[in-house]
Formats: structure tokens, C-alpha cells, sequence
């Protein structure tokens, strides 16, 4: 079998992005496994320092002028049997038609694989004391308060939102054989935004797992006192700031003196963070920075999420492969895919900050209920192994071949 995966950008294993981690992935073992042939398209070239993946067995440079005639003398030459369209920028999104056409006149099948959560465009979250920091430290304040007002006036916009989105989710739907989310809850969210009620060509197919090790016994029994974050410092999505708002009242119960949160990453709102654990004097926040997550999962004792929106959140995957209990708010449909709340972690309503703050504490006080979460955390996670992922993605490319 010939398949070629199309993404915005060149595919290089030492690039970040959900979408190019997973195509390396998916390519490593389909051509090392499976004896897949794998082809890549795409867009746009990656930074010089990023070794384009060597498992491709050839390339084809596209752009939004779309050539069918280059296009199609690729796919005939190379004998491609699957074209695989990943989630694109919005200004090459004009050219799914093209290639399905032209892929149909090859006798090529087409999937779409939507890799984000329906309808993230509207997500943004704008916070209240976000925009205020932003005026009085003069950070991106008329940013922060636009972000605020169109929060604030969401009831009034929504409808209008979605019609405005309504191409960006039709249009691929209509120039796929398959159309592949990463969750069957985002099948009537993706319906949505696409104006249509129903769907016989949609499938659901999650991430696979990063990580080859999982966590032991003798590491869940040596875990320490320690609440852990792993993220981009965005408060657009992101939504730390809830996690530091439970932590500052998490802090002042004296049984739980010896807890720690741990916040690795960086980013853009990282002046805000610290200066919220500055102003609230919060004694037990460490930063620390860009650093390789792995370590420190393997001594967390619990995982906290708040983001407004997530597609699949691989940190979730890393953490309950590393035995860590996983806290989240209901913002998204995939959260349920991997956490199964009282299982191996907790689930709270979305926004609702007492309530993640109470679940939180009610983990790090019983150290059982914890221990247990870890291990089913563990084997949890085992159902996202690579050969498994992979084994759905093989299902799905010979029923469209037969």
C-alpha cells in the first residue's frame, strides 16, 4: 500500500506540533511495521535546523496555486492508494477540492483528519484579571480586553460565528471519503459548525502515546507530594490562572503544607502567572521553565488541566502512561476518551473552580484512592499504544481500498 499524508508543513522529527509528532509517529511504524510505502505533501518548509523525517520516500511541494497536473503525475508515478489530508491553514483550505478530484481521477481514496476540537476557533477565553494586568503593566491591554468583551458577548455572536465557519468545516466534509476526528464525541460538534445533521463517512481515531515506558509499581509508590502542570503558557486556552485561584486557597489548609504545584512551560503569560503567585504570596508555586516533562511525571502525584479547549491533549496521555491521576474541568469531548472520572482521575464541571479546588484536595488527602488511580491511570493508557492507534488507521485505509 501507497499512502501520502498531505500537512501544512514539511514532516521533521525534531519539530514540535501535534499534527507532526503524529505523522512521524504513524510513519515510523507504518514503514517499519507494516511495509507502507509513505509519501509526504506539503505547504510549507520547515525551519533549517529541522532534519526532514527520512522514512518518506519522496516529497511533493504544494501550494495554494494548486497544480493538478504536478499533483496528479505524483500520485500516478508513485502509485498512491491513500491520500491522508491533515488538518491545514485556513488559506489552503481551497485546495481539499482540488485534491480530492484529482486524487478520485488517480483512483486515490481521500481522508480528512481533523485534528483540533470543533468550533476552537471561538474558544478564547478573556479574563477579567488577565485584561487588568494587562492595563496596569501595560501588557497587550487592548488585546486582553478585546478578548474580554467578545467573551462577555458571546450569546450575541455565536450564531453569526458559526455561519462564518461554516466553509471551514463543510468544505473538507465534502471533499473526503472519510473524515477522521479524534473523538466520537466531536461527531454532532463537527456536524455543527458544518451545517449538516447526520454523517455515514465520520471516524474516530485518537493520538497514540509518545512515550515507550510506563510507569511502574515502585514508581507510583515512590511518588511525591507534588501537583503538576505541563503546558504552554497561554491564557487564551490554557487558563492557568484557575489552577493558581484553587492553589491559593489549596495553600492555606494546613494539612496539605507539604504539597507543592509544579508549573513546567513558558510562554507568553508567564509574567502574568508570576505575578499572580507574587501578589496572592503563594509559597508552594515552583516554575520551571522549558523543560522535558518525562521526570517530571514520573514524581508527580497529580495532574490538574483547565484549558477551554483541547483536540487531544498528549499531556493527559503522558501523564497517565507515567501513573498520574489526571483533575480536569468538562471543557472538551475527548477529556472522556482518556479520563473516566472516579477511574483514574476526576472530572469537574467546566468553570466551576470550587469544584476543581474540592477535587483536587480530595485526591491529595487520601493517598489510596490515589495510589489506585495511579495504576489504573497506567493501564488506561494502554489502550493508546502505537500498534493499536495504528491497527485503526489500517482498518480504516483497507475498508476504503475494498
Amino acid at each position: 500500500m501507497n499512502l501520502l499524508t498531505i500537512n501544512s508543513f514539511d514532516c521533521s522529527a525534531q519539530a514540535s506540533g501535534g499534527v507532526n509528532q503524529t505523522t512521524v509517529s504513524l510513519t515510523t511504524y507504518f514503514t517499519y511495521h507494516c511495509g507502507i510505502n509513505c509519501y509526504l505533501g506539503f505547504f510549507e518548509k520547515n525551519a533549517p535546523q529541522f532534519e526532514p523525517l527520512r522514512e518518506f520516500k519522496g516529497r511533493i511541494l504544494l501550494n495554494c496555486n494548486f497544480d493538478e497536473d504536478a499533483f496528479a503525475d505524483f500520485l500516478l508515478t508513485n502509485k498512491i492508494d491513500i491520500v491522508q489530508v491533515n488538518f491545514l491553514k485556513k488559506h489552503n483550505l481551497k485546495t481539499i477540492p482540488q485534491i480530492y478530484k484529482t486524487a478520485h481521477q488517480c483512483g486515490a481514496k481521500v481522508i480528512y483528519a481533523f485534528h483540533m476540537c470543533p468550533g476552537f476557533q471561538i474558544h478564547t477565553y478573556g479574563s477579567c484579571k488577565r485584561t487588568w494586568y494587562g492595563w496596569t503593566h501595560w501588557d497587550n491591554a487592548f488585546e486582553e480586553t478585546k478578548k474580554w468583551v467578545v467573551m462577555q458577548t458571546k450569546w450575541l455572536w455565536s450564531g453569526l460565528a458559526r455561519a462564518i465557519l461554516r466553509s471551514k468545516y463543510y468544505i473538507p466534509y465534502n471533499s473526503c471519503d472519510r473524515l477522521v476526528v479524534l473523538s466520537r464525541y466531536y461527531y454532532q460538534p463537527y456536524l455543527y459548525y458544518a451545517g449538516l445533521t447526520q454523517s455515514d463517512k465520520m471516524e474516530a481515531i485518537g493520538n497514540a502515546l509518545r512515550f515507550t515506558e510506563f510507569a511502574s509499581e515502585q514508581d507510583i509508590c515512590s511518588k511525591e507530594k507534588t501537583v503538576l502542570v505541563v503546558a504552554r503558557f497561554d491564557e487564551d486556552i490554557k487558563r492557568i490562572s484557575y489552577t493558581l485561584q484553587a492553589w491559593r486557597q489549596i495553600e492555606k489548609e494546613p494539612s496539605l503544607k507539604d504539597w507543592k504545584l509544579q508549573l513546567v512551560g513558558d510562554g507568553k503569560d508567564m509574567p502574568f502567572y508570576r505575578y499572580m503567585v507574587s501578589k496572592w504570596n503563594l509559597q508552594h508555586v515552583e516554575f520551571t521553565g522549558l523543560k522535558n516533562p518525562q521526570e517530571y511525571y514520573r514524581k508527580a502525584s497529580l495532574f490538574l488541566m483547565t484549558s477551554t479547549a483541547e483536540g487531544w491533549p498528549m499531556v493527559l496521555m503522558e501523564a497517565s502512561q507515567m501513573g498520574v491521576p489526571i483533575v480536569a474541568m468538562d471543557s472538551f469531548g475527548s477529556l472522556h476518551d482518556i479520563v473516566t472520572d472516579g477511574l483514574n482521575g476526576r472530572i469537574v464541571p467546566n468553570n466551576d473552580i470550587a469544584a476543581f479546588r474540592k477535587a483536587t484536595e480530595e485526591l491529595m488527602c487520601d493517598e489510596r484512592s490515589r495510589n489506585q488511580m495511579s495504576r489504573n491511570a497506567v493501564e488506561s493508557s494502554k489502550r493508546f499504544t502505537i500498534d493499536r492507534i495504528a491497527d485503526a488507521w489500517l482498518q480504516l485505509f483497507h475498508k476504503l481500498k475494498n
